[in-house]
This record gives structure tokens, C-alpha cells and sequence, in this order.
């Protein structure tokens, strides 16, 4: 969940007081550490005249170099006072400046937002860690683990079709930082057919985990519409697909209430071998609730204990996990313990691209510590039969079953046991090849309105060839052709800008497939879903709100296909009191022809309130989606 801010007034920009601790003097000696001591601390590019670069969570780790003179400052935190003395700051975290934020050598802070760090607390029975997905956009890995996080749980996939556009960056770059990592999948259950096998294809194919990697997990919280009943059906369903093609059992995220409430609370889970439990509870500081008789007796191994967290490197709200323990071994995938080999090393793979449909290809991989019967070649988390050459040179050999299609992925060497784990991961890219058919969409998944692009490749000896696109919609059982395109003089064609009915699949077929290849290409799956975009009169100036002031809401509903169908749209409030968010009101309205309505709401209490709102929300409508999360500070 990411929490939207604006710009503050200067007042409470260097934000909110923690508790009080004796502050260090306005000057410091080289190389002392120091420690943020108000939520957001800013740090800035230069002490006159400087922009702000970073806002630092309190309790954060700096190095201080010297201090200096600048502008002024005013700050209500952690006290009222006034200055003008200035910190060099040259490492944050124990990460050097020139690492976490290049470009700069030092940054600057005021000096009363630094305190001597407080003694370090008992060891905890738990190792903290964070989940994540592409709300939380670009993160600064390298801070992550300086903020006393050991493991991340980030988003792959959604759904039959979505792949996050951050996962990939985000799983390189968290093992890169040391974190232990895993994916997960946010699931949409249906009852279309094989669905959830689908949904677990999705994911395994796109986690691409890799060995010392933590089990998968499996995210439940919507029902789809479905009974309990058939609800357990999906969720076995999708559990085993991946148990079968992983050989290993996931885990499973739900919260207390979901689980009592939409499966039935059974227990069947934990007893066919399902036993590691990530529990979101958020209003519990004793420990979470868990579900299904304490999960069976075998409690709780991963706990979401907040929603919106702050750590160092990430912008904004993010999820806070603790994993019961303080040795995640048993929680890794064919785990290899670091040993007295070292890591190994990648430098180079050789070819890095190749045709796709091109047969086997033998890669050279050149780097560092490889040894003889204890280093492998993987692809995209797949061990590759590999043989050894040298210490700095293996040979793999990646199958032609592997690269039938064009895609990206990554080559890693791991050392096994008493091995060192994996190397930083290469790049591996599997290209089209001439004279294959190949049909493409610039969007998988697309709102109404918003269409897609369909391409036709045939290759450089395709040239003005008829190709007919073929459509099939949803519960047709047969592709019927839909219209004709010619290729240009590069063998491509395309259908710009077209809005398929919901849940379409594409093939393309053309004459003279015998001096070509295939004549008829693999479907293609495009899905077309209704969603809401949820807007302030004022939006971008209001997400800090003054109480009574009032607010005009207008929700825009685009449907489902090519036709407009106003609908319902209803809007929620909600304010966070004791501890838990409560409704505060619900408002529903007919739109009108171009799928708008609008309400007015005043926000007369202080305190954390948010507004979504949700088109024609029917416990039996799949395709009713919320709009994204609108929330506000009001004081």
C-alpha cells in the first residue's frame, strides 16, 4: 500500500517529535555517528542554498564528517528551536553517500535533527523484514538492510496474465543488498476453467526463484465471488500446481478474519503440508490472531504487523513483516550455506542473445572462483547441464525447450555446498527469429478505452504477405477470423489502438507457410477489465486537510468491452480510530451517461482517513474493481 503526500508548509516539513533524548551539541567530531532523531529527517544537497534529496525515517544511522554554517532553520521537532549549524553527513546506514545517492559525496542536515543513538535494544526473538510490489516504485536496496530489515517478500505476479514491472529489479537488487528474498502471488480466483492452474503457471514461470531463495507464498484476500467451498477448491488447486513444478510447499498470507470468514477456517491446509503461515494482523502489538485452531498448533512464521511502515531507501508507506526466528534456513529453497569456496563470480556469458527456436546453445561463462563439480549454470532459476573449464571459465548448455519464444532472462552460477551461493545475476535475452509468426500486444491486461496494439512479426522474408488475426472471446470455444493485414517490407503488420471484448485470445495465420515456418501463430490472451479512477476537485493539494473542510469527490467508471455502461459507483470513508479502521460512510450513486458521479464529504474529525470508491459492487461481480486508495492526514 503506498501512502500519497504533498508538499507541507515549512512548519511541518522536518516533521513529528519521537520520544525525548539528550541531543548531542551543535558540533561533532569526524566520523561520529549520529542518529535521526524526528520521523522524515531531511537531508540536503548543500548547506546554503541546498535541494532536498532524502527524508529520513528517525532512528536512521548517519556518519558526520564535520559541521558547518548555512541558512537558517526552524523546526518544531524534536523540540521548538532555531539555527543555522549544519551536519556533514557521509554515510547513512554504514552505506556511503556516493553509494546510496550518486552524484553526492556528502549531504547536509540541521544539527538538532541528530542525537546521540540510543543503546541498542535486547535481541529480538524475531528478524524484521518488508514485502513489497510496484507501489513502492524504485527502492534504494543497498539502505534496506542498514534499517534492520534481513528478508524481503515482493509481488511477481496477478492474476492470470499481470507480471509486477518492478519484480525483476526488485529481486536482483535485494539479493544483491544481502536480503533473503521471495515472491508472491496476488490471487484473483474464478470459476473459469482451470483457472488457478493458470494463475500458478503465471507465477512460477515469472519468479524465476532461485536456490537459497525463501518458499514462495501464495496472497488470498479476495474471493471472487466464491463459496467458501469453492474457494478451498481454487486455493488446493493453485498450491498444488506449484508444489508440483517448485518441490516445495508454499506458504500462505491471509489475515485472521479472511480465513474465518471466506474459507471456512478450516484446517485442511495445515494438515496436507502447507505449515508456514504469513498472518497480516494489524492491530495487535501482543501478537497476531491465528486462524484454524492456532494453524493446527504450529502458530504463526511470518507476521505482517503493519501496513504502513517506514524504512530507509523506500519512499512512502510499506509493509512491515517479522519472521518468527532468527534463522531463516529452514524457510530457504535447496538452501547452500556460504562456505570456505567464496562466492563465485560473473563477469561475462557468452552469446548474452540468441533466436528464439534457434535449437541448443552452448554458453561460455567467464569470472571468478568457479570449481569443479560444485559450480552450476542456472537460467532463469533452471539448472543448466554445465561443465568446467577453469577456475574463471564453465560451459553450459542452455536446451532449445527453454527458449521457444522470445523473452528476458537471467544466467547465475551457484556454488554448491560448502559452496558460497549464487553470483550477481547476467542479463540473458532470447530474440525473435526471422521467419517465425509471431503475434504480440503492447498490454495484456488493459482498461476500457484504452486499447491495445497488435504485431505481427513474419521476419525480413515476410514481405506483403496477407495475414489474417483470428479472435476468440470468452466462452467461445473456436477462433474465427476477425480481419486481414498485409506485411510491410519487414515482414510486420499491426492493429493499432483496439479495444477487445473482455478475456479475447489472438492467433494469426497467413498463405505460404511453407517457405515460412508455422502458419499459424501461439494465442495470445488479452483481458479487458472495468476499473474506477477516484479524483478530488482539488487533487494534489488536499492530502493534508484541515478539519471541516470539504471535498468534492467525482468517481469515473469505464466498463467492461466497447460499450458504455454507467452503472453504480459507491464511495467508502473511513477514519483509523482505536486502532483499526472504521466505515464512517458509504454513499452510493447511479452515474450518469459518460459513467460519473460525485459526492461532497467534509472531513470534520482530526486524524487518518481514506477514500475509495468501487463500480457496481456486487458480491457476484468478478469484474468490479476498487479504485485506488485515496488517503488523508486531516488535523
Amino acid at each position: 500500500m503506498r501512502l500519497h503526500r504533498s508538499a507541507l508548509p515549512a512548519i511541518f516539513a522536518l516533521l513529528v517529535a519521537l520520544a525525548a533524548v539528550p541531543l548531542v551539541p551543535s558540533s561533532a567530531s569526524a566520523d561520529t555517528s549520529l542518529a535521526a532523531a524526528c520521523d522524515a529527517t531531511r537531508i540536503r544537497s548543500a548547506p546554503t542554498a541546498g535541494t532536498v534529496v532524502d527524508k529520513l525515517p528517525a532512528g536512521t544511522l548517519v556518519t558526520v564528517a564535520t559541521t558547518t554554517t548555512g541558512d537558517s532553520w526552524s523546526v518544531t521537532c524534536p523540540s521548538t528551536s532555531s539555527g543555522n549549524t549544519w551536519y556533514q553527513i557521509t554515510s547513512v546506514n554504514g552505506v556511503p553517500v556516493s553509494t546510496a545517492y550518486p552524484g553526492y559525496s556528502a549531504l547536509y542536515g540541521a544539527t538538532v535533527l541528530f542525537q546521540t543513538p540510543p543503546p541498542p535494544p535486547p535481541p529480538s526473538p524475531y528478524l524484521e523484514g518488508i514485502d513489497v510490489s510496484q507501489w513502492q516504485n524504485a527502492i534504494t536496496w543497498p539502505l534496506v538492510p542498514g534499517a534492520g530489515k534481513s528478508f524481503v517478500i515482493m509481488r511477481a505476479t496477478l492474476g492470470e496474465t499481470y507480471v509486477d514491472p518492478t519484480y525483476a529489479t526488485n529481486h536482483a537488487g535485494a539479493r544483491q543488498a544481502g536480503l533473503a528474498v521471495t515472491a508472491y502471488h496476488y490471487a484473483k480466483p474464478s470459476l473459469s476453467p482451470n483457472d488457478a492452474v493458470i494463475q500458478a503457471d503465471n507465477f512460477v514461470e515469472n519468479a524465476a526463484l532461485l536456490p537459497g531463495d525463501l518458499v514462495p507464498a501464495l496472497d488470498i484476500e479476495e474471493t471472487g465471488g466464491l463459496a467458501p467451498s469453492d474457494l478451498q477448491a481454487w486455493v488446493q488447486a493453485w498450491l498444488t500446481e506449484v508444489t508440483l513444478r517448485l518441490g516445495v510447499h508454499p506458504m500462505i498470507y491471509t489475515s485472521p478474519s479472511f480465513w474465518t470468514n471466506s474459507m471456512g477456517n478450516t484446517t485442511m491446509f495445515a494438515d496436507e503440508g502447507y505449515t508456514t503461515l504469513w498472518v497480516a494482523h494489524w492491530t495487535s502489538n501482543a501478537g497476531p490472531t491465528v486462524p484454524a485452531n492456532n494453524w493446527e498448533g504450529r502458530g504463526w512464521t511470518f507476521w505482517q504487523y503493519s501496513d504502513c511502515g517506514s524504512v530507509a531507501g523506500i519512499s512512502g508507506c510499506v509493509d512491515l513483516d517479522r519472521y518468527n526466528g532468527t534463522d531463516l534456513t529452514p524457510m530457504r529453497v535447496n538452501y547452500a550455506p556460504v562456505g570456505p569456496l567464496g562466492l563465485p563470480v560473473l563477469t561475462s556469458v557468452s552469446p548474452n542473445t540468441i533466436g528464439a527456436g534457434s535449437g541448443d546453445a552452448t554458453l561460455s561463462v567467464t569470472g571468478a572462483n568457479f570449481v569443479s563439480g560444485a559450480s552450476t549454470v542456472y537460467w532463469n532459476g533452471t539448472p543448466l547441464p554445465t561443465t568446467f573449464v577453469s577456475p574463471t571459465q564453465l560451459t553450459a548448455v542452455l536446451p532449445a525447450t527453454m527458449t521457444t519464444v522470445p523473452t528476458t532472462g537471467t544466467v547465475a552460477v551457484l556454488n554448491q555446498t560448502p559452496g558460497g551461493g549464487f553470483s550477481v545475476p547476467a542479463m540473458f535475452t532470447v530474440t525473435l527469429q526471422p521467419a517465425q509468426i509471431t503475434i504480440a500486444s503492447s498490454a495484456s491486461v488493459v482498461s476500457w478505452g484504452k486499447g491495445v496494439t497488435l504485431t505481427v512479426h513474419l521476419g525480413p522474408t515476410g514481405a506483403n504477405r496477407q495475414v489474417t488475426i483470428l479472435r476468440m472471446q470468452a466462452n467461445a470455444t473456436a477462433f474465427t477470423p476477425y480481419t486481414t493485414l498485409t506485411t510491410d517490407a519487414n515482414g510486420n503488420a499491426s492493429l493499432p489502438n483496439y479495444t477487445p471484448p473482455v478475456n479475447t485470445q489472438f492467433e494469426a495465420s497467413f498463405a505460404g507457410a511453407s517457405d515460412l515456418g508455422p502458419g499459424t501463430s501461439s494465442p495470445i490472451r488479452v483481458v479487458v477489465r472495468q476499473f474506477v479512477v477516484l479524483r478530488p476537485t482539488n487533487f494534489g493539494s488536499i492530502r493534508y486537510v484541515r478539519a471541516g473542510t470539504a471535498v468534492t469527490f467525482t468517481a469515473t467508471i469505464r466498463p467492461i468491452g466497447a460499450d458504455l455502461a454507467p452503472g453504480k459507483a459507491t464511495f467508502a470513508f473511513f477514519h483509523y480510530v482505536s486502532g483499526h479502521w472504521q466505515r464512517a460512510a458509504t454513499r452510493t450513486f447511479v452515474a450518469d451517461q459518460y459513467g460519473r458521479a460525485s459526492t461532497t464529504w467534509t472531513f470534520s474529525t482530526p486524524g487518518q482517513w481514506y477514500v475509495r470508491a468501487v463500480a457496481d459492487p456486487t458480491p457476484t461481480n468478478a469484474n468490479s474493481y476498487w479504485s485506488p486508495l485515496e488517503r488523508y492526514s486531516v488535523y
